[in-house]
């Protein structure tokens, strides 16, 4: 009689979920294709990254449009701390002191800080039109907003018109970013996931050494046309994300056409990324059952902003911003300043430059090195084992202020540049995938919407402080600024044993599954719960261990 009651409750909810959402009641909610599809998702696992990237090559290159953001962003992030170490920009915009040229705490601080404020901006903004305008037109538009702003700066002849042309750059920069990583989420395998949020991160690496070698080209002239030309050069970069979101046919989301209706257009999808033998049927109707029962427990509405920090999803949206942001606050903003920190400790601007691209160029090798291995090692580990040795350099940056001599500022040099290296492949380039595959797909756009806008913020809330903390006209610490940043990666290391959870080849509805039965995320892994148990998620509690 129990059994009798149970079934026709689950039938009656299943009815109410289908009125509710007209465009789910056809075949594709049918349970038996839904787990046909299940069980091809179980299959796929078992393959290595290269069989995957075999099978499912065309999702792979359509991922690859959303590179084209990495790039702009990698170019931009460099040209705006590495520009202001170029001794046309010191001449043009910057003051004389006793010890020569510098520019004041207040700009430099202003043209990077802003410009990540805007990204943040840009990102909230985008979140809005990504529900209403799928992914390819958003893009696209932010790319035009990057050409709009690099102009500014090509024509800038003060300090705040300057400010005005990072800060456009900046909007049109979060967007695309926020974009392009939701759409790689949405649509790369499971198995793939992994490597193209590291490849993403990668790209933005890649431009970044691209960036420092184009300026490091142009130190020698003392003319304004030499940073002037380093600001042209990002017209190439913002056109390609224009052009590759808009000529990409059919650049549309399967979870953004499921989530507005249109499931004829998303098998038309699917059947674009996976090819029409990968039993598209059952791979989109295990996709809609994953959608309706997301929106079954949150009412069917349409997710907003305040839904990512309801319920369980608040757990998984703050870890998500945790993951994102980690860098940040383990000193990635001294980092990134290191050029002109270490020409004002007396280290020539050419040697600083040459040193810095061998770090960029470090992290490329790590990033790709690391996907022969990426789906045989713990990815949450590797994230705490970056945090940690971000703690032991930084401790050894702070140490090397007490020692005098062109020695201890080339040992702050070399070790400042393979921390970029270790910080970029360790802490982004496993901690970006995680993130990603964290939310669920009701959220998506949004959650990865709120990261871009966090990780923006924290970049301006780190990149505004950090040179009043290291400059010799504020609080002149020096090298001693490692000891700060050594400090919060030990509260990092706290949030990262508590929060990040491992998710190597789980599905979103493991993981739905793990977050609804408040799973410590400590032990969220593959194998602590199954597909068996999707129909009883109110049954039974798990216990912390």
């Amino acid at each position: 009689m129990a059994s009798f009651t149970k079934e026709t409750e689950t039938s009656a909810q299943a009815v109410q979920i289908e009125s509710l959402v007209p465009h789910l009641k056809c075949q594709y909610s049918n349970d038996v294709l839904a787990q046909r599809g299940a069980i091809l998702m179980e299959e796929e696992i078992s393959l290595s990254v290269w069989q995957t990237a075999k099978l499912h090559w065309r999702a792979l290159l359509i991922c690859s449009v959303s590179f084209t953001a990495g790039m702009v962003f990698g170019y931009d992030v460099v040209v705006n701390s590495a520009s202001i170490s170029m001794p046309a920009f010191f001449i043009y915009f910057g003051d004389i002191g006793p010890t020569g040229p510098y520019l004041p705490s207040k700009w430099t601080s202003l043209w990077t800080a802003m410009s990540a404020l805007c990204q943040a901006l840009g990102a909230w903004l985008v979140g809005f039109l990504l529900d209403r305008y799928g992914r390819k037109w958003p893009a696209s538009f932010a790319g035009l907003i990057t050409l709009a702003g690099s102009a500014v700066q090509y024509t800038c002849n003060s300090r705040g018109s300057l400010l005005a042309g990072k800060m456009v750059v900046g909007l049109g920069i979060g967007a695309a970013m926020a974009t392009a990583t939701t759409y790689a989420s949405e649509v790369a395998p499971l198995k793939l996931r992994a490597p193209v949020q590291s490849s993403l991160v990668l790209f933005t690496v890649f431009m970044q050494g691209v960036a420092l070698g184009i300026i490091r080209s142009f130190v020698p002239n003392i003319a304004p046309q030499a940073f002037r030309n380093a600001f042209a050069i990002q017209w190439a970069f913002g056109g390609l994300v224009v052009l590759a979101f808009a000529v990409t046919p059919e650049y549309k989301s399967p979870i953004y056409l499921i989530n507005n209706g249109h499931l004829g257009r998303a098998h038309k999808a699917m059947t674009r990324i996976y090819g029409s033998k990968t039993d598209v049927d059952a791979r989109l109707a295990y996709l809609a059952k994953t959608i309706r029962e997301e929106k079954s427990k949150d009412n069917l509405e349409q997710g907003t902003y305040f839904d990512c920090f309801k319920g369980n999803d608040r757990k998984r949206t703050l870890t998500v911003i945790f993951l994102y942001t980690a860098a940040n606050w383990a000193g990635a903003a001294f980092l990134a300043q290191s050029i002109y920190f270490l020409i004002i400790a007396g280290l020539p601007a050419i040697h600083a430059f040459d040193v810095s691209i061998g770090g960029f160029g470090l992290a490329c090798i790590i990033i790709v090195s690391s996907w022969f291995f990426m789906d045989k090692i713990s990815r949450r580990i590797g994230f705490i084992v970056g945090v940690v040795i971000n703690f032991l350099i930084m401790l050894t940056i702070g140490a090397l202020y007490y020692k005098s001599g062109t020695s201890a500022i080339w040992g702050i040099a070399v070790i400042m540049n393979v921390l970029i290296s270790l910080q970029t492949s360790l802490m982004q380039g496993l901690g970006w995938p995680i993130a990603a595959e964290l939310s669920s797909y009701r959220l998506r756009g949004k959650t990865m919407s709120i990261a871009i806008i966090m990780q923006t913020f924290s970049t301006w809330l780190t990149t505004f402080i950090v040179p009043y903390i290291y400059n010799v006209d504020s609080g002149n610490l020096g090298a001693r600024t490692g000891f700060i940043f050594a400090g919060t990666s030990i509260l990092l290391l706290i949030g990262a044993y508590f929060l990040v959870p491992e998710t190597i080849n789980m599905t979103i509805e493991e993981i739905d599954i793990a977050y609804e039965k408040k799973i410590p995320a400590r032990h969220i892994k593959k194998g602590v719960v199954t597909l068996d148990i999707v129909h009883e998620l109110k049954g039974g509690e798990v216990k912390e261990v």
